[in-house]
């Protein structure tokens, strides 16, 4: 689904090069970690809020602001993987 999304956003800049998947994959990571992760505890039934806490029927911890509740290195890596993602999508594709 994803990648269907990053050929749209080529198709409709005319071209498709390493640097402009890597920007469509920077934005893409933040969105996730900004938008998406925050309000996952309000969808997953088994995850605690940031509010009320662990309880012995949700143990899955909630991620907080940029997912730093999994270790400081977690958002920097999703970041590095949305770019990396994008850059090999918009190195191998070709709008038509």
């Amino acid at each position: 689904l994803f990648s269907f999304l990053y050929a749209l956003f080529f198709e409709e800049m005319g071209r498709a090069t390493w640097w402009l998947g890597g920007a469509a994959g920077l934005v893409h990571g933040l969105f996730a970690l900004m938008v998406v992760l925050p309000v996952l505890p309000g969808i997953h039934p088994r995850m605690a809020s940031d509010f009320a806490g662990p309880v012995p029927l949700k143990p899955l911890e909630p991620p907080g602001f940029l997912s730093l509740n999994y270790g400081r290195r977690t958002p920097l890596v999703t970041l590095a993987a949305h770019v990396v993602y994008g850059v090999i999508l918009g190195a191998f594709y070709r709008p038509l």
